[in-house]
């Protein structure tokens, strides 16, 4: 005769659920830029409160950390909220990026910039320098600060592929959590299996 074995349901349960946090939690520490995200901005030409007397012909950011130039987005904008650049930017080092610009007249201008690491982390940020008015610029408001932002974000950024494949793991995870959830004994019974006494 068949000898049963009794599971109590609590306890498979909480081994389920310790089997999948033990599980997200080992994604979470696999997702690039959980471990480390110190590549702030360091410095920049022009700097923050600037007031130059001559227009530049490129705004230079430095940055604590190695920059992934196709995934980062740099736009100088004027007082009207429009972009003064003059191309796209592009790395000098590991961790600067430099945009080329036109400005063609005197006022307070904005850079606002949106970087990716190559540790995944990332970082925004914006600030304001003055040319040809000897004064120096105006602080950001509300409008000039979201005008960057929305300057920088135009530009999307598509998904890689180990980005892609920790999706689709996750969803895998959501599907067994909750085929255990729906599958579990009702009313808490214990979950029996039956063992081969041949083997």
């Amino acid at each position: 005769m068949p000898r049963e074995l009794s599971l109590p349901s609590g306890g498979r349960r909480r081994a389920a659920v310790a089997a999948v946090v033990a599980a997200v939690a080992g994604l979470l520490a696999l997702t690039p830029g959980a471990a480390r995200a110190g590549g702030g901005l360091v410095s920049a030409d022009p700097p923050a409160g600037a007031v130059l007397t001559a227009a530049p012909a490129e705004v230079t950011l430095d940055f604590g950390a190695g920059v992934d130039e196709g995934q980062s987005h740099v736009a100088v904008l004027d007082v009207e909220s429009r972009t003064v650049t003059d191309g796209e930017p592009t790395r000098a080092g590991s961790t600067r990026l430099r945009l080329p610009v036109s400005i063609g007249a005197g006022g307070d201008y904005t850079i606002a910039y949106h970087v990716t690491f190559t540790d995944g982390s990332t970082a925004t940020g914006a600030h304001r320098f003055s040319v040809g008015t000897g004064v120096a610029p105006a602080p950001l408001d509300d409008a000039a600060r979201q005008a960057g932002v929305d300057a920088v974000a135009e530009h999307g950024h598509g998904i890689d592929g180990f980005s892609a494949f920790l999706l689709v793991v996750d969803g895998a995870v959501l599907a067994v959590v909750l085929a255990l959830l729906w599958l579990r004994p009702r009313g808490g019974r214990a979950a029996s299996m039956r063992l081969d006494p041949r083997t």
